[in-house]
């Protein structure tokens, strides 16, 4: 009798401690409003980190994406995977953010990050916070890096200007492919380049039969126009060359972003999810 009651207090004393860790006080935090809505600068998560707070970090970029670098102690919980329901993925970040006071999630620029901030909410998941994103936190604040490619294995950064030239050159040579998720092309105003592609950096390692190895392909995503770099397209340049075996010299990527090139007056279209 006396060890079931102590069992029953072991356990009412953890439900106390997981109900403290999963209410964060957000007058505590401070944010910004962006484009992709309301984050937690880097800088303001950085500091509680080091005060000693309750804090972890949830990348959700892909495994490319996480491989290059990623915060130091940050746990991966890729967006493809949470997207798709996978019961694993929101089960873990169901149990972070009962264990931890502050759950800040990350991408390249809060793109990805924030609506998966959204959705966790939805889920009763109140302590789930959207970083401004990993490309702010590296400029000031250490990461963890992985082996450097090789040459012959890195996808080449291009600029708008020169982006904006293999357009003018027809599609018969070169795709361009999008790689931004729906929702973010949405909260973009709902356009994309004209002729291009849609294909989201979550889905696709399962639509690579949709990449023709023997056309040069410019990767598009969220860009640095409104702050931030996005690494969707770049890690799109490097599955597509690891696993179907591109040449480094027709894979490319453009460094500014779709925002850069709809801020240009270059040729765009309405998107219409199939």
């Amino acid at each position: 009798m006396n060890s079931r009651r102590s069992l029953f207090v072991l356990f009412f004393l953890l439900s106390l401690v997981v109900a403290a860790n999963g209410n964060a006080d957000e007058s505590e935090l401070k944010f910004e409003e962006k484009a992709v809505g309301k984050v937690v600068p880097s800088t303001v998560a950085h500091k509680l980190w080091q005060e000693g707070e309750d804090v972890v970090f949830v990348s959700v970029r892909e495994r490319a994406e996480w491989d290059e670098y990623h915060i130091p102690g940050a746990i991966s919980i890729p967006h493809s995977a949470l997207k798709e329901d996978d019961e694993f993925s929101w089960k873990l970040l169901t149990t972070l953010s009962q264990t931890y006071k502050y759950v800040f999630s990350y991408c390249g620029a809060g793109h990805r990050s924030g609506y998966l901030a959204a959705e966790a909410r939805k889920r009763g998941l109140n302590n789930v916070f959207n970083l401004d994103g990993i490309s702010f936190w590296k400029e000031r604040f250490r990461v963890t890096k992985g082996k450097p490619r090789p040459p012959d294995k890195q996808p080449k950064m291009i600029h708008l200007k020169e982006a904006y030239y293999y357009f003018k050159t027809g599609f018969k040579d070169v795709d361009f492919v999008d790689v931004r998720e729906p929702e973010s092309i949405v909260m973009q105003g709902g356009k994309i380049i004209k002729g291009s592609k849609v294909i989201p950096l979550s889905e696709l390692t399962k639509r690579l039969g949709e990449i023709d190895c023997a056309k040069d392909t410019v990767f598009i995503c969220e860009g640095t126009f409104d702050g931030g770099e996005c690494t969707a397209s770049p890690a799109a340049g490097k599955i597509v060359i690891d696993k179907l075996g591109c040449k480094a010299g027709h894979i490319k990527y453009m460094y500014e972003g779709y925002g850069a090139w709809e801020a240009a007056n270059y040729p765009a279209v309405p998107f219409s999810k199939q």
